[in-house]
């Protein structure tokens, strides 16, 4: 799933952070079955999930190797003066999608689809703005309408606002211009002779050359306006500028940007805490724990209730002892298109990977944004996977070590009873013999 600016399929976001399985008490309503589990099965059951496992990392890995093939041409083509037909980049785009989707609806073991969300939780959103992201292992389904969303507080992003006004004037007094995010910088020599709107687009082409992830813009006052394209607490950066204070607040020293703020809400009757526009139910939910829902809409008032989530667990119960006292809740995530690199902030408004085009050069870029962000999240999904695979290998070892101790120990006792009563019947026969 690491975490860093608005990143969904963070560890903490995903609602994995090491729990795509998640222990639970055992219940009448999820008890496997009515007869106790012995350790032979319980061993099996673990092996047959540990290959479930790489089966579905296997399927990642798939998806991967296509938006590899997305990103590099988007990428290139992108980037290039000679930009390929957009409806010959459309289609390869939309083809590529296709066999994506494909393999999510297509890769099980033991006939039960793993990546669609039915080994797992799906979700469908119903409000303007909202959209299900995703569930974790802890997550319940939900009835009726679903989980009502209310919002408290909206996500805004961090921002930096100019001291003076962009007239020519100052404009001819300004050197350099320059914006630092992480360890991305973009250092913009100033003609002299621009016009504030000029300014504002050659300031912007050198933030986008440079990798960063910031849009300006000029205020109602002619001041300059820097935005951060991600919601929340998590992105900042800072600027400069070297003899005047179109950015700075005093000449040539460097200004942070004001932070952003994460969105508060709840889940149901739950609380949930917030990162970026993402609200994800809080540790120890009863019901709603690793929920994550996205919200960009409008708020009227806080509290108010945005739309509804419904949600349908279908996770796969994993007995982890024997007796199947201990029971963990295996649920893999939905990897339909509609469901990765949600809440990636663009200019061509793509909401998720399944609405990417590459019919110009700004929606090329814009789908090469989202093609990494969703090999971002996979990656660390399929780290995921291969530490619940060697969860899996050791609970079952340790098992079958216990196992061979037991039957070991029960050899002796018998070796041992066996000893016991040969002596006791040699010491009849000699109280027999005495009697005699």
């Amino acid at each position: 799933m690491k975490a860093g600016q608005e990143i969904y399929s963070s560890q903490a976001l995903m609602g994995l952070n090491r729990r795509l399985g998640s222990t639970m008490d055992l219940k009448p309503e999820i008890t496997p079955g009515a007869r106790p589990v012995g350790r032979v099965e319980v061993i099996a059951g673990l092996e047959s999930k540990v290959s479930l496992l790489q089966v579905a990392r296997g399927g990642l890995s798939r998806i991967q190797t296509w938006l590899e093939e997305i990103r590099v041409f988007l990428e290139e083509d992108g980037g290039g003066s000679q930009l390929a037909a957009p409806s010959i980049a459309n289609e390869y785009v939309a083809e590529r999608l296709r066999q994506i989707s494909s393999i999510v609806g297509s890769v099980s073991f033991s006939s039960k689809i793993l990546l669609n969300g039915r080994s797992g939780v799906r979700g469908e959103a119903d409000g303007a703005g909202l959209q299900f992201v995703r569930g974790s292992a802890r997550t319940l389904s939900s009835v009726g309408r679903g989980y009502p969303v209310s919002i408290d507080q909206l996500a805004r992003p961090s921002s930096l606002i100019g001291s003076q006004p962009v007239i020519p004037s100052v404009i001819a007094q300004e050197r350099w211009i320059a914006l630092k995010e992480g360890d991305r910088e973009a250092r913009y020599k100033v003609k002299g002779n621009e016009e504030p709107q000029g300014l504002v687009e050659n300031l912007q082409q050198a933030m986008d050359e440079a990798g960063l992830d910031i849009r300006v813009f000029l205020t109602r006052d002619q001041r300059l306006l820097f935005l951060h394209n991600q919601m929340g607490s998590g992105s900042q950066f800072e600027g400069v500028s070297q003899a005047t204070k179109l950015v700075s607040g005093i000449a040539g020293l460097s200004i942070r940007a004001m932070a952003g703020q994460d969105i508060k809400g709840n889940l149901g009757t739950e609380t949930a805490h917030g990162s970026g526009s993402f609200l994800v139910g809080n540790r120890g939910n009863p019901r709603t724990e690793g929920l994550i829902v996205y919200y960009d809409g409008p708020l009227q008032y806080p509290g108010q209730v945005v739309g509804y989530v419904q949600v349908n667990q279908s996770g796969i119960l994993v007995p982890l002892d024997v007796g199947a006292q201990e029971v963990e809740m295996l649920s893999l995530p939905d990897l339909g298109l509609a469901t990765q690199a949600i809440g990636v902030s663009n200019h061509s408004g793509f909401k998720s990977l399944a609405q990417i085009r590459a019919g110009s050069a700004q929606e090329r870029r814009d789908g090469a944004k989202l093609a990494r962000r969703a090999q971002s999240d996979l990656g660390e999904l399929s780290e995921e996977l291969k530490w619940k695979e060697d969860v899996y290998v050791d609970r079952a070892m340790g098992l079958l070590k216990s196992d061979l101790v037991a039957t070991a120990t029960e050899t002796q006792e018998q070796q041992l009873n066996a000893q016991k009563a040969q002596q006791m019947a040699l010491d009849l026969k000699s109280m027999i013999g005495f009697a005699g």
